[in-house]
C-alpha cells in the first residue's frame, strides 16, 4: 500500500524536467475551468443598514456609495457572475483534459497543452459529469458537511476515468469511481491533508506558490488514480474499474 510520501515522490519524478509545462496547463486550467471567482465577493443584508458587498475582504455598504460607485460595481459583479458560470461550463471538458495530461506524463509519456483541449468533441458528456457530481455532492452537503466531503471523495476518480475512457456513460463513470474509491477515499483524503504545509506557504505568497502547488497536487492524485486503476504492476485493472 502506498503512503501519501510515496505518491508525492513519484510525483516529483514525473515532473522533472516538465515543471514549465506543468504550471501552463494548471495556470490555462485555472482560467477557464475554475469554479472559484477571481475576485472574492459577498454580500449580505443587514436591517437598518440596508445591503452590503465585502470585496477582498473589504466591507462596504451600498448606502454609503455613490451612484457612479453602485453602477460600476454592479456592472463588475455581473461580469464575475458571467465568467464564474462560463468556468463551470467550460470547466468540464478543460478538467477531463487536465487529467488525460497529468496521467499521461505519471505514465511517463508525451504530453504537451494540446491534451488540455483534447476533449472538446466529449463537451456535452464533460459537462453532464462535472453537473451531476456537483448535485450529488450538494445533496450529500445539505445533510451535512461530513456527507458532502465524504461524497467529494466518492466522485474524485470520475473525471480521470472518464478521460481515459471516454466512450463511458457519465452514470458510468461514476459508478466506476464509486467502485474505485471504495475503502480509498482515507488514502486520498491523507494525501490532499500532506500538502498542507505547502498550502500555508503558498498562502503567505498571496497565492504565487500555488503556481507550482497545482502541478504538484495535481500530479499526485494522478499517480494516485493510476495506482488504484492499474494496481501496484502498472498493469491496466480492469476489475477494479467497472
Amino acid at each position: 500500500m502506498l503512503r501519501a510520501a510515496d505518491y508525492r515522490e513519484r510525483a516529483r519524478a514525473s515532473l522533472s524536467g516538465n515543471w514549465g509545462m506543468a504550471v501552463l496547463v494548471c495556470f490555462v486550467g485555472a482560467l477557464l475551468g475554475g469554479i472559484q471567482s477571481v475576485i472574492p465577493v459577498t454580500a449580505n443584508y443587514q436591517y437598518g443598514e440596508g445591503m452590503s458587498v465585502q470585496i477582498f475582504g473589504i466591507n462596504m455598504s451600498l448606502n454609503q456609495l455613490p451612484a457612479e460607485m453602485l453602477g460600476i460595481l454592479a456592472v463588475m459583479m455581473s461580469i464575475l457572475s458571467i465568467y464564474a458560470l462560463a468556468q463551470f461550463v467550460i470547466g468540464g471538458v478543460v478538467e477531463l483534459g487536465m487529467c488525460a495530461y497529468f496521467s499521461k506524463r505519471a505514465l511517463g509519456e508525451n504530453a504537451d497543452i494540446k491534451d488540455e483541449f483534447a476533449y472538446f468533441q466529449y463537451f456535452g458528456k464533460a459537462l453532464g459529469l462535472r453537473i451531476v457530481t456537483s448535485i450529488f455532492i450538494f445533496l450529500w452537503t445539505m445533510l451535512f458537511i461530513i456527507p458532502g466531503l465524504i461524497a467529494t471523495y466518492r466522485y474524485a476518480m470520475a473525471p480521470y476515468i472518464m478521460a481515459e475512457h471516454p466512450e463511458m456513460g457519465i452514470m458510468e463513470a461514476i459508478e466506476a469511481s464509486k467502485q474505485m474509491m471504495d475503502g480509498n477515499k482515507w488514502s486520498l483524503f491523507c494525501l490532499n491533508f500532506s500538502f498542507i504545509g505547502w498550502m500555508i506557504l503558498s498562502a503567505c505568497t498571496f497565492g504565487i506558490g500555488d503556481l507550482f502547488l497545482n502541478p504538484y497536487t495535481h500530479m499526485a492524485t494522478a499517480h494516485f488514480y493510476l495506482n488504484l486503476s492499474r494496481g501496484s504492476s502498472g498493469n491496466f485493472n480492469s476489475d477494479g474499474m467497472m
